[in-house]
């Protein structure tokens, strides 16, 4: 993977650049359905970044994954955060780390997830769409926490969702991917359109966790580097 040049930017910025970063590359986000004709993804990344219990140091873990949920890759790098947990910055603390483990795959992936939100961000660039663009690949957003509060949740199966639609236009799906587990939240991040994040979603889950199964591939990796450290 090889990040589209004219999108770079820095990563230690204040604040309010890091909010001028994320209007502009909002503005680059495509969602659009997958193609109705050709194979279906075969090879699925994801990337999970981990802290001490300080927060001061961390560690990026990116692998991809076979359609039989085979790890066929894995790389870890560890580093600092560039910046202090602020809401709706998530990229600006984790994103570098993210994209040098991920350029440093040499298997090229059919579409990321990610531990973060899509477009449903205050900014339409969530740390999902932000990764996306970057790299100019499908993305698809899968956090565990809702990005705003929500009244009910899906039904009880896997595969029970609803929609939800922020007052910015912005769509998401709560959504079961292990029956009777609690639900995460699908967004479009960046080149696939909400049926298709959905879709894909469950069509990466075994339906054994709570997360597709790359992304569960990564945390538990995640876990791992700590132990280690």
């Amino acid at each position: 993977m090889r990040i589209v040049e004219r999108l770079e930017h820095p990563w230690v910025v204040t604040p309010e650049q890091a909010e001028d970063v994320q209007r502009r590359l909002a503005r680059e986000v495509i969602e659009q359905p997958l193609p109705a004709e050709g194979p279906a993804p075969k090879l699925a990344a994801a990337v999970d970044v981990g802290y001490t219990t300080a927060g001061d140091h961390a560690w990026a873990v990116a692998v991809v994954l076979d359609h039989r949920y085979r790890v066929l890759e894995r790389r870890i790098v560890p580093g600092e955060p560039d910046m202090e947990y602020r809401t709706g910055l998530l990229a600006f603390r984790e994103g570098r780390l993210s994209l040098q483990a991920l350029l440093a795959l040499e298997t090229e992936p059919d579409v990321l997830f990610c531990d973060g939100h899509g477009i449903v961000h205050e900014r339409g660039l969530g740390l999902a769409s932000h990764l996306g663009v970057l790299l100019g690949i499908p993305t698809i957003g899968v956090p565990k926490t809702p990005f705003h509060a929500i009244d009910h949740d899906p039904g009880p199966n896997r595969g029970d969702f609803y929609v939800l639609t922020k007052e910015w236009g912005a769509e998401g799906a709560a959504i079961r991917l292990k029956a009777h587990s609690k639900p995460v939240y699908v967004s479009p991040g960046h080149l696939v359109d909400l049926p298709s994040a959905i879709a894909l979603a469950l069509a990466w889950s075994s339906g054994r966790h709570r997360v597709p199964e790359p992304l569960q591939a990564a945390d538990t990796l995640s876990k791992l580097a700590r132990r280690g450290t």
